[in-house]
């Protein structure tokens, strides 16, 4: 089977959720670099192939197309299990209603609030005056940080007595999180993470998985 195409870029936070799931579950990719510094995920020649809103990821294997690493990582785990391939990703789908509502809930809470939080951290931290925007709004920070907590306090609340986000099994979900986390101490956040015994314990957990250690020598290289 030859390997998917992956247009992104490694420094991605939403790439490198797609690289984890494609080393999770064992399939072979090429990562194709969009040079989002230079421009190119705007070029025509991108948005009317791969992804029309001008964003990374995005797929390519055989004749699917798909763009958003959400989307693209629950089609992997998806074709995976139809394939009989030996995930190391539980996969909700044909479970309980129950399993399934959990699974959805923390879906929802993983997009609608700590992801928005971080980006708008990192950007104000970061990114803003990397790109010449001025300094960070002080204003803006405090109540991301305030919503970045709430939803901690939530996940803490769920960790305890139960290894991952969902419960005693490893998805997507605690996957989907993998990179803003570790982006956490890069903006002064650490404390966040190790003020939580249960959430401290889960990232631990996270920090022994092989698609992990992978994908952080890719990073440094």
């Amino acid at each position: 089977m030859a390997p998917i195409k992956l247009y992104g870029m490694l420094q991605s936070t939403c790439t490198q959720r797609v690289i984890l799931t494609c080393s999770e579950l064992s399939i072979a990719y090429e990562l194709i670099e969009v040079n989002m510094m230079k421009g190119e995920h705007q070029a025509l020649s991108y948005t009317s192939a791969h992804h029309p809103f001008g964003r990374v990821p995005a797929l390519e294997d055989d004749d699917v197309k798909l763009f958003e690493s959400r989307a693209i990582c629950a089609y992997l785990l998806a074709k995976s299990a139809l394939s009989g391939g030996t995930a190391k990703v539980s996969d909700v789908n044909g479970k309980s209603p129950v399993a399934l509502g959990k699974f959805q809930e923390a879906a929802s809470v993983e997009y609608s609030y700590f992801d928005p939080a971080m980006k708008g951290l990192a950007f104000e931290k970061m990114f803003k005056g990397f790109m010449g925007k001025g300094e960070a709004d002080q204003e803006v920070v405090e109540t991301l940080t305030a919503q970045l907590k709430k939803t901690l306090d939530l996940y803490e609340q769920r960790l305890k007595g139960q290894d991952y986000l969902t419960g005693k099994d490893f998805t997507l979900i605690d996957l989907y999180h993998v990179p803003w986390v570790a982006f956490m101490p890069r903006i002064g956040l650490e404390n966040e993470i190790t003020s939580r015994p249960n959430f401290e314990a889960w990232w631990k957990r996270i920090n022994e998985r092989q698609s992990w250690k992978d994908l952080q020598v890719k990073m440094a290289h």
